[in-house]
């Protein structure tokens, strides 16, 4: 009987109507089947105990974000940008999760179950604040608050700490430069609006990269480019592809930069870039990892 009054007083405290971005949406009850379409999003929920019935491209989570690991029971509904509907629609869900990037298909989406939109990368090129908020909504919303509470101080516990072992290490004093190689002619260099550069801000590291990016907080240029930034310290974002460590190891121009020469080129494991809070973490620790040799 107690666990009974206990289920109806959770059921009927609920909130039934929520803001969403684009517009008022309402639900009946807590939802418990739920489908994300972003990967940033999917990240969120795992890492406060809710399980996804669905979520885009699933594998390539698994291959590109990895951690917080999907539950195997996880369905693929297709891609990010163009999600199969009518297998979502199989799977009933009560709520359906995803950015404002999907936009376009949210009056489809809406007629399968509520949507809910939360997006970490706009305009306002603040990731780390927007995943911030995001994930303390998304605990409220799942009834986790506590879970997502957590996270968000255990992000900014890291964060603390490792900006403290930097700067005792005296890593603070070069200004540092994120590069992700395209292929051998090309590179992304992320820089503000970038979840990586928010990291680095926390940290008190200084991102030399100052020119416009675009909405995801990145520039493609090429690589030539990097000639003009030899003496910070190059932090590459990988995994790198055997063709181009090999192409590296090879190019003329690359081991001529003084970055080469003096050995301030560092690379990142396999950690999605355009993720939520767990992703903060693992920049964190790895950056940390790598400048200091721990």
């Amino acid at each position: 009987m107690h666990k009974i009054i206990v289920a109806l007083i959770c059921l009927f405290s609920f909130s039934s109507t929520f803001a969403n971005e684009i517009e008022t949406t309402t639900l009946t009850s807590p939802p418990k089947r739920v489908v994300v379409l972003d990967w940033a999003l999917a990240e969120t929920l795992v890492s406060i105990g809710v399980k996804p019935v669905g979520v885009a491209d699933a594998k390539g989570y698994r291959q590109w974000v990895e951690i917080p690991k999907l539950p195997q029971s996880v369905v693929d509904v297709g891609s990010r940008t163009e999600p199969n509907l009518e297998l979502i629609a199989q799977l009933k869900p009560d709520l359906i999760i995803a950015s404002n990037h999907l936009s376009l298909v949210y009056q489809q989406l809406s007629k399968i179950a509520p949507t809910k939109i939360y997006t970490i990368y706009d305009n306002n090129k603040s990731p780390y604040l927007n995943a911030k908020r995001i994930t303390l909504a998304l605990g409220k919303l799942f009834h986790r608050s506590k879970q997502a509470n957590s996270v968000v101080s255990e992000t900014e516990q890291v964060l603390k700490d490792d900006k403290r072992v930097i700067q005792e290490k005296g890593k603070n004093n070069k200004p540092v430069l994120f590069v992700r190689f395209i292929n051998d002619n090309t590179v992304r260099i992320h820089g503000k609006g970038a979840l990586i550069n928010s990291v680095a801000s926390a940290m008190g590291l200084t991102n030399v990269w100052t020119k416009p990016t675009n909405l995801w907080g990145f520039t493609t240029v090429g690589v030539p480019v990097l000639a003009q930034y030899q003496d910070a310290n190059i932090v590459i974002l990988g995994p790198l592809s055997s063709q181009q460590k090999t192409f590296l190891q090879h190019s003329a121009l690359w081991n001529a930069m003084k970055f080469v020469k003096q050995d301030s080129v560092y690379t990142l494991p396999a950690i999605w870039t355009f993720g939520g809070l767990i992703d903060v973490q693992r920049f964190s620790q790895n950056i940390t990892k790598a400048f200091t040799h721990l």
